[in-house]
Order: structure tokens, then sequence, then C-alpha cells
């Protein structure tokens, strides 16, 4: 009891980071849903237990490796929302931590350290607060950052090590921005190489590819062991979203004063203010160009232009506002180094700042839920989700749109009419819908050969006049085909034609059942003889 009382103790402020961190994610996430988004990984770290997998039994363009984490969550801890939402905050949680052990380990003061990443956590991973391929790539890779910095201050072999390995998770997540910021690491890393000894530069890249080799050797070991096609993970991973997903949302790249500088007005003064510092710096030390903060420096905007330049080609919310408190604490750790009159206006500044930042971004996304769509809602007009399932419990049902009780009562009921026919079912079937609880709900594989349906936008999947449409295409055939699928379920929240562009209605019985909720009977025999 002694001991853990001065662990306490001795850690108390890393133990209040992580604790405030994971529940301020959970409070998030328990705030209404976007069931396109928000459930994107609930049923299918749940069909992993099941032996399913990504690449073989679902298509995925990204977020494998938060579906095999979610899966361990479940196992260790019991399927329900609360694991669900964890993986979120555990990373929240984790990234926290590191931000304060970094601001620490750079000279930082630790009230200063504490403040800045109590802030940053706030502002990180609860915009989401429900796992997301975007913030889960850019949190592993802001990690992968984190060790670099640590790596090239202290050059230790251990963290050199670390890189390659939260780098290739980060890509696991979604391909970018992970791809962006490794880009910036090997940018910084040659720079750094500048100011070193070639045996130091020699030892570095040494150490940088056996980790590489390692986590590629894991990767293949555990696709040989769980019969995951490499070609399927080439076409659903790399080679479909580069021929098609990024080609057309680049063409349509538009840059303006708005999405440019308006946007992200607040993190441009703080940058601003880390610039100045930075002059001030060249002028006061020798060798600056090779000291560690002119090489966070260089980070910091790497940084900020990669993840901007994500939500230009993604055109999603803007949730890198956490960006302000991490760069406020980089130009805190500069404004020590510098010593000038009235410097602790400066320190007043920043703080004001952070603290004004923090709290309005707080409101518009973890109060509001601006990032799920979910600003319109009045959350008093939600429900319990534990009416639908006690695995949901804890979650304030309201999705986008709902503007009374009684149209979320009615969603919930919906949704228990749709959970009692396919609980009456004791065929194999396949559920097409973006609320994607089924498998939870039911305790079975929901057999959805897709992780996401959504409408018009061809981003999670080929469709007509894609080079890749007929791989996908026999990709549900095979599914079908291997899993004996007699009946497939298509929810009112997706249209059927996520079916029948794929699968001719001829091998189909179609029927429609009560709450427009469709059931094809499937002639697997059809089916076969039928070309794709």
């Amino acid at each position: 009891m002694k001991s853990s009382k001065n662990f306490i103790g001795k850690f108390l402020p890393e133990v209040i980071i992580f604790t405030f961190a994971v529940l301020i994610c959970h409070y998030s996430g328990n705030r209404g849903i976007f069931p396109i988004d928000s459930l994107g990984h609930f049923d299918n770290g749940y069909r992993i237990l099941l032996g399913d997998h990504p690449f073989k039994d679902y298509w995925v363009v990204s977020g494998p490796i938060i579906d095999y984490f979610q899966s361990l969550l479940f196992f260790l801890l019991g399927v329900n929302w609360q694991t669900y939402i964890l993986n979120a905050s555990l990373l929240n949680g984790l990234v926290s931590l590191v931000t304060y052990y970094l601001l620490k380990n750079l000279g930082l003061e630790k009230k200063l350290s504490f403040f800045y990443t109590i802030c940053f956590s706030i502002l990180a991973y609860p915009s989401s607060g429900t796992p997301f391929v975007d913030q889960h790539s850019t949190f592993l890779s802001i990690l992968a950052l984190y060790v670099f910095i640590l790596a090239m201050k202290n050059n230790n072999d251990y963290l050199w090590f670390l890189i390659p390995i939260l780098m290739t998770f980060s890509f696991l997540s979604k391909q970018v921005p992970a791809a962006y910021i490794l880009i910036t690491i090997i940018m910084i890393l040659i720079y750094h190489f500048l100011f070193t000894s070639k045996e130091k530069n020699l030892r570095i890249l040494f150490i940088l590819f056996i980790s590489s080799i390692f986590i590629i050797s894991v990767i293949y070991f555990f696709f040989t062991m769980n019969s995951i096609s490499i070609q399927n993970f080439l076409d659903q991973y790399i080679n479909f979203p580069r021929a098609d997903i990024g080609k057309s949302r680049y063409v349509e790249l538009s840059y303006g004063i708005k999405n440019i500088f308006l946007d992200y007005k607040f993190i441009y003064i703080v940058l601003i203010f880390q610039t100045l510092l930075i002059f001030l710096s060249i002028k006061k030390k020798i060798n600056f160009f090779s000291d560690i903060s002119f090489k966070i420096f260089l980070i910091s905007l790497f940084l900020f232009a990669c993840l901007v330049q994500h939500l230009l080609v993604t055109k999603n919310q803007i949730f890198i506002f956490f960006l302000i408190p991490l760069f406020s604490g980089f130009a805190q750790v500069q404004l020590a180094n510098v010593k000038f009159k009235n410097q602790k206006y400066f320190t007043i500044f920043l703080i004001i700042l952070c603290f004004a930042t923090t709290y309005k971004y707080h409101y518009r996304f973890n109060v509001e839920r601006k990032f799920h769509e979910l600003n319109t809602v009045d959350f008093t007009k939600s429900v319990e989700a534990k009416k639908l399932s006690n695995k949901l419990n804890g979650l304030q049902w309201i999705t986008p749109g709902t503007k009374t009780k009684k149209q979320a009562n009615e969603e919930i009921n919906y949704l228990l009419n749709a959970k009692e026919i396919l609980k009456n079912d004791k065929k194999n079937k396949l559920i097409i819908t973006n609320f994607s609880i089924f498998s939870v709900l039911l305790n079975e594989k929901t057999n959805s050969y897709s992780r996401w349906y959504p409408g018009t936008n061809n981003s999670a999947f080929p469709t007509k006049g894609n080079i890749f449409f007929q791989n996908y295409q026999k990709f549900i055939k095979n599914i079908i085909l291997k899993k004996k699928i007699n009946n497939i379920y298509v929810l009112a929240d997706v249209n059927e034609y996520n079916l029948l562009n794929y699968i001719n209605l001829k091998c189909l019985d179609r029927m429609v059942l009560e709450n427009n909720i469709l059931k094809f009977n499937v002639d697997r025999i059809c089916l076969r003889n039928t070309k794709s």
C-alpha cells in the first residue's frame, strides 16, 4: 500500500493527465453517433473474435489495425460500447502522456507542461470520441514524431527502433496523413545527418532498417497465419485508393484564403510566435541550426502543412486544433531559452491564447459534437441506447437530423424491429447497413462485405467504371459462396444498389419486409454459374 502511494505521489501529474485524457474522450464518445463513422469498427472488432479478417472477409481501404486492437479490447474487457470507445480513449491518454514527457524532457517546467498537455488532451481524440481512422493515423504518427525528436536529442537506439513500428501502425490505420508525415521524418532525418558523424548516421540507418524488416516480417507472418491474401491487401489498401480515391480528390482540390489561412488562424498565431523566437535564438546562439529546437520548429511547420493538406484532400471536419497547445508548448520551451525584457508577458499571452481556444473548440467539438455532424441536434432529445441493448449502455442515442425525442425513439424501435427479424432468421445471412451493430447484438457474423456503404461516394469500394470494379464484384461473390449465404438483408439506411450493382438480380429473390427492410433470397447455384 505504501509503495503504491509513493508511486502515485511521484507520478501524480502523469496519473492525472492519463486519467483525464481517457475520461474526456469517453465523455465525448458517449454523446451521440454518426452511424457510418462512429460505428465503423464496432461490429468488425467483434467479427475478428468470431474468425473474420479484413481484406479476406470484408473490403477495407483503411483502419485494419484499429479493428484488431478493438478485437483485443473486446476479448479482454467484454463486448460493449464502453469498451469500444476505450479504443480512442486509450490512444488519447497515451499521446497526452507522451506529450507531457516530451515537453518536460525539452526543459519546460512541470506546471506549464501539465497545462499545455491538459489542453492538448481536450482537443485531441475527443473531437471524434469513437475510433476513427484519421485520428488514429494522426496520433500514431505524432507519437512517432515525438519518439523521433527524443531519438535525435538523446541518440537512443531503442527510440530509433520504435519509429518504423509506430509509422507502420499509423499507415495501417490510414494511409494519409501517415505517408505525408513519413516524408517529413525522412526529410528531417536527412537534415539531422548533416550535423552528425558518419558512424552515427550508419548506425541509425542500420537500426531503422532492422526495425522495418522486423515489422514487415511480423505483418507477413500474421497474414500467412490467417490466410490473408497479399494481393487482396495490395488491391484494397494500396492500388485502389491510389488509383481512384486519391486521384479524384486531388483533381477536385482547391486552395483558398479560407481553407488555407482563416480556418487555422489561431494555429498560425502560435507558429508566427515560434518563428519570431527562432530568429531571436539564431542571433543569440552559435550553431543554432543543428540544435534540437530548430529541428522541432521544422517538424512543427511540416506537421501543420501535412495535416492541412490531408484535411483539404479528405474534406473532413477540422480536427487539428490540438496543434495550438502542442505548438504553444514548443514555443514556451523556446521562450525559456531566449532571455529578453518583459518575457513573462509572452508566457501570459500563450497561456491565455491556449486556454481560450481550448475552451472554444472543446465546446464546438466535444460538447456540440461538430466533427460527427451533431452540432445542430438538441442532446436533451437523445435517448438511452440501452433500450436497444444493454451492450450499448452509457451511449446517448441521437443521430444527425434528429429533431425530437420521438424521432430518436423511432430510430431505436426500427433497429429493434430489424434485430428481431434478423434474430428469427437462423440461416446464413449477410447484412448491409451503416448501423454496424448487429454482429454484437446478435452474437454472430453479419458477413457484411464492406466496412462502409457511403451512398454515391466511391471512397469505400469500387463502383461501376472503376478499374477495380470486377475485383470487388468477384470479392462479394466469393464471400456469398464461401460463407454459404442464404439471405441478404439491406436496411433502409443503405440503397439496394450496393448489392444489385454487383450481384445479378436473376440470382436473387427480392422481398420487401416491414419498415422497408429488403430481404434477398440467394440462389447460389445461379450465382456460381453466372459470370461476374
